[in-house]
C-alpha cells in the first residue's frame, strides 16, 4: 500500500480510476506498521495514547459488565468521551420527527456551518453501537463534525435497536429516513455517512436503494463499517491483540442479537459485502489499521472496485475503530475529517 506524505499520514486505496493496492495479497501480508499500535509517534499521532486509553477502559468494563445490556449501553454512549474538547461541539441540535419502519423516529438535525454552497447538502447519518446501542446524543461529536466537513445540515436518527427490535427494524428505518429526506428535498445535494453499525445499515441502506430503483445518495461516507457479519475477515484474529476495543470473541453474540429471525448472514441487507457492488455512488471507506475490522473495509472495497463502482478506501496506521470521531483531540482524526471535506467537495462539484 503506497504510503501518504507526513501531512496526511494515512495508506490509501483509491477509487478504480487510479490503481488499487487492496489485492488479496496485500491483505494476508499487510504492512509492518499495520501490525502495531502506538509507533511514529510524530503529529499524525498526537492525542493517540489518551484515545487507546479511554477505548482500553470501556473495553474492560464492557468484560466485567457480563451480560448487563443497560451497562453495555451506558459504555458506548460514552464512546467519544475521551476528552473534554471532543464533546464542546460547538452547535445546537434541534429535535425532528421523521418516518420510521413503523411509526415515526426522533431525529437530532445539526444545522450547517456557514460556508454552505449554492447547492444546499443534507446527510443523513446513522450512528453506530453494534446495533444494540448508540443515539444522536452520544455520535454529535462525530455527526456535527463531519457535518461541517460536509457543509450539510445533518441529520442523526435514532433507529430502533436490537434486541428490542431486532434485524429489519433499524434497517427498516433508516430507508424510511432516507426516503423522507429525498421527498422533502428532492433538489439538494443529499447524502448517507454511518460508522460502524451504522457503516453497516448504511451500505445495507444503498444496496436495497439499488435494488429497488430508487434514487441513491449523491455521496456516501462510511467508518470502519462491519461488511462480512459471518465474520469472515483474517483481520478478526490478525489485529485482535492490537485492538483496544472490539473482541472478537464478542462479535457472534452480537450478531445474533441483531438477527433473530434465522435469515442467513449471507443476505446483503445483513452483510453488504454479498450484495451487487456495480454502479454504486462515489463512496469513501475511512479505517483504522489497529482493527479487527480492517478487512471488512479491505474486502468491501475490493469487490466494489472490482465492479467498476468510484469506491475509495483510506487506511490510517495504527488508528483504532471509528478514530476519525476522537477529533480534535487526536490529528489523524483531524487530518481524516480535512479528507471526507476534500471527497465531498470534488464529488459533488
Amino acid at each position: 500500500m503506497s504510503s501518504r506524505s507526513p501531512s496526511h499520514p494515512s495508506s490509501r486505496s483509491t477509487s478504480p480510476s487510479t490503481s488499487s493496492s487492496t489485492s488479496p495479497s496485500s491483505q494476508d501480508s499487510p504492512p509492518p506498521h499495520a501490525e502495531a499500535s502506538l509507533q511514529n509517534h510524530d503529529d499524525a499521532h498526537a492525542g493517540l495514547e489518551r484515545v487507546i486509553k479511554h477505548l482500553e477502559c470501556i473495553k474492560a468494563f464492557t468484560a466485567r459488565t457480563g451480560n448487563d445490556l443497560g451497562a453495555k449501553r451506558t459504555l458506548l454512549e460514552a464512546y467519544f468521551a475521551a476528552d473534554a474538547s471532543i464533546l464542546d461541539t460547538g452547535v445546537t441540535p434541534r429535535l425532528a420527527m421523521v418516518p420510521g419502519g413503523e411509526g415515526e423516529r426522533v431525529c437530532e438535525v445539526l444545522p450547517a456551518p456557514d460556508d454552505t454552497p449554492a447547492r444546499p447538502r443534507r446527510l443523513l447519518y446513522v450512528h453506530g453501537g453494534s446495533w444494540i446501542a448508540g443515539s444522536p446524543a452520544g455520535h454529535r461529536p462525530l455527526a456535527s463534525r463531519l457535518g461541517r466537513a460536509a457543509r450539510a445540515e445533518t441529520y442523526t436518527l435514532d433507529y430502533r435497536l436490537a434486541p428490542e427490535a431486532a434485524f429489519p427494524a433499524g434497517l427498516q428505518d433508516v430507508l424510511a429516513a432516507w426516503r423522507w429526506l429525498c421527498d422533502e428535498y428532492p433538489q439538494d445535494h443529499l447524502l448517507l455517512a454511518g460508522d460502524s453499525a451504522g457503516g453497516n445499515l448504511t451500505l445495507a441502506a444503498l444496496n436495497a436503494l439499488k435494488s429497488a430503483g430508487e434514487r441513491l445518495p449523491d455521496a456516501v461516507i462510511a467508518f470502519s463499517p462491519a461488511t462480512d457479519l459471518s465474520w469472515g475477515s483474517a483481520s478478526l484474529s490478525r489485529k485482535a491483540e492490537v485492538d483496544p476495543i472490539l473482541d472478537p470473541n464478542l462479535l457472534p453474540f452480537v450478531s445474533m442479537a441483531y438477527v433473530q429471525d434465522g435469515t442467513d448472514m449471507s443476505d446483503p441487507r445483513i452483510s453488504p459485502l454479498e450484495g451487487n457492488l456495480f454502479d454504486l455512488p462515489p463512496t469513501l471507506i475511512q479505517c483504522g489499521e489497529a482493527e479487527i475490522l480492517l478487512d471488512d473495509s479491505r474486502r468491501y472495497a475490493t469487490q466494489a472496485q472490482d465492479c467498476g463502482s468510484p469506491v475509495t478506501l483510506s487506511l490510517w496506521p495504527d488508528m483504532p475503530h471509528v478514530f476519525v470521531g476522537f477529533a480534535p483531540l487526536l490529528s489523524a482524526a483531524n487530518a481524516a475529517l480535512k479528507e471526507a471535506r476534500e471527497f465531498l467537495d470534488t464529488t459533488l462539484a
